[in-house]
C-alpha cells in the first residue's frame, strides 16, 4: 500500500514538471554528399556523459513507475552508437548510431502515449537507445511502431526527429494515444521544436519564402526558432556559406537561448559528432573510427562538460556505476524530485545496465549501405 501512495505521490510530482522548460530545436540539412544533424539541448541542467554503447548487447526494456499489463521490450543491440545521456546510462536524450540513424527528442506538452495494448512496452529515452541499437534507417524506426509502443504514462511528454545518413527524415508524435508521421512530401521543412509538426508548418506558411507576408525573424518561442531554422535550412548553398557541419552549427546559434546547455552537430556521412557545451564552448568531436563498439571489451564514456578541444577520443574512460548514481542523482535532483524518489528507484536506474549482457550473436557490425 506505502509503495502504491508512493507511486501516486511521485507521478503527481512528475506532471508538474513544466514540458517548456526542456524547448529544444533539432534540424536535419542534406545537400549533396554532405548529411548533418543539429540539435539544441535547452534545460535547466547542462552535466551529461557522452558513451559509446555496444552492439551485440542482450537488453530487457528497464520497468516503469507502475505497473503494465504488457511485456517489457527484449532485445539484442545490432549497433554501436554514441548517444548524449543526463538520466543515466541506456536513458539518452539523443544520439547516432554506426549506421548513421540519428534519434533526437523535444518536449511537446501535447503529447498522449498509446494505451497498453499487446505490443512490447518501453520507457521514453530508452526508446531512442533502442531504435539506435536496432536500425539503420528512417523506415526501419517507423515500421518498428507495430511492435513496440512507449509506457502510456511517461512524462513530460516527447516527439522526435529521426534522420538516416541518406537524408531519409521524419517527425514522429503521439497525439490523442496514436502515432503521427510526417515523412518524405508532406514533411516541408526538415526541423522541430516545441509545437506539433502541423501547428509549426500552419505557422511556417504564413512567412517570407514559405507563401506568407510575415518576416523572418530571430526569437525564443518555439514558432519563431521552427520558422528560423526552416528559413536558414532553404538559404544553405554550400558555395556560399561552406561546410554544413560550420553551417549547422551556425543555425544552433541563431536558434539558441539562455537555457542552451549542449550544441551538437551529427556529421552523418563522415560519421563524426561535433559538440560544444555552455561550459565548455571549444568544439569536440569523436569520430566513429575511434570507438570500439564490441561488448567484449569496458564501455568508455567521458564527461561533456570536459574541459577539451578537438578530438577527444583519447579522454573516454572506463564507465563504472558511481559516475552513473552520481548523475542520476544529480539530474533527478535538479528536476526537484529527489525528495519523492524512494531510494530503491534510484538504485534500479543507477544498477539497470548491469542487467544487460554480451550476445555471442552479434560481434560485428551490420552496416546496410
Amino acid at each position: 500500500m506505502f509503495r502504491n501512495f508512493a507511486i501516486i505521490i511521485l507521478w503527481g510530482a512528475i506532471s508538474l514538471i513544466p514540458s517548456d522548460g526542456l524547448t529544444c530545436t533539432t534540424f536535419s540539412l542534406k545537400e549533396g554528399h554532405q548529411v548533418v544533424f543539429g540539435k539544441n539541448y535547452d534545460w535547466h541542467l547542462g552535466r551529461g556523459m557522452v558513451i559509446a554503447n555496444k552492439r551485440g548487447v542482450s537488453k530487457t526494456a528497464m520497468p516503469g513507475l507502475r505497473d503494465d499489463p504488457g511485456e517489457y521490450a527484449i532485445w539484442t543491440s545490432k549497433y554501436g552508437s554514441l548517444t548524449f545521456n543526463q538520466y543515466g546510462r541506456e536513458m539518452p536524450m539523443g544520439g547516432m548510431n554506426e549506421a548513421g540513424l540519428v534519434v533526437e527528442l523535444m518536449s511537446l506538452s501535447e503529447t498522449q502515449y498509446p494505451q497498453p495494448d499487446a505490443r512490447h512496452a518501453i520507457k521514453d529515452l530508452q526508446w531512442i537507445q533502442y531504435q539506435l541499437d536496432n536500425f539503420s534507417r528512417v523506415g526501419e524506426v517507423i515500421a518498428n511502431n507495430a511492435s513496440l509502443r512507449i509506457l502510456s504514462y511517461e512524462r513530460p511528454g516527447l516527439h522526435f526527429l529521426v534522420a538516416d545518413k541518406t537524408g531519409d527524415c521524419a517527425v514522429i508524435e503521439f497525439l490523442n494515444g496514436s502515432l503521427v508521421l510526417h515523412i518524405k512530401e508532406i514533411l516541408i521543412a526538415k526541423t522541430l521544436a516545441n509545437n506539433t509538426y502541423a501547428e509549426s508548418c500552419e505557422y511556417l506558411r504564413q512567412h517570407e519564402g514559405f507563401g506568407g507576408q510575415l518576416p523572418v525573424v530571430k526569437g525564443n518561442a518555439s514558432l519563431k526558432r521552427f520558422v528560423k531554422s526552416a528559413n536558414m535550412l532553404k538559404n544553405y548553398d554550400s558555395n556560399v556559406h561552406g561546410s554544413a557541419v560550420d553551417y549547422a552549427f551556425h543555425i544552433l546559434e541563431n536558434v539558441s537561448q539562455a537555457s542552451t546547455k549542449w550544441r551538437i552537430v551529427y556529421d552523418q556521412e563522415k560519421m563524426r559528432v561535433h559538440f560544444r557545451t555552455a561550459s565548455n564552448p571549444n568544439i569536440n568531436y569523436v569520430d566513429f573510427n575511434n570507438l570500439d563498439f564490441d561488448c567484449e571489451t569496458p564501455v568508455k564514456v567521458v564527461d561533456i562538460d570536459s574541459d577539451l578541444s578537438g578530438n577527444i577520443a583519447e579522454a573516454f574512460v572506463e564507465y563504472g556505476r558511481e559516475m552513473n548514481l552520481d548523475l542520476i542523482r544529480y539530474a533527478f535532483k535538479g528536476t526537484g524530485l529527489m525528495r519523492y524518489l524512494p531510494e530503491r528507484f534510484i538504485h534500479q536506474r543507477a544498477t539497470y545496465p548491469e542487467s544487460t549482457q554480451c550476445s555471442e550473436q552479434l560481434q560485428a557490425p551490420l552496416i546496410n549501405q
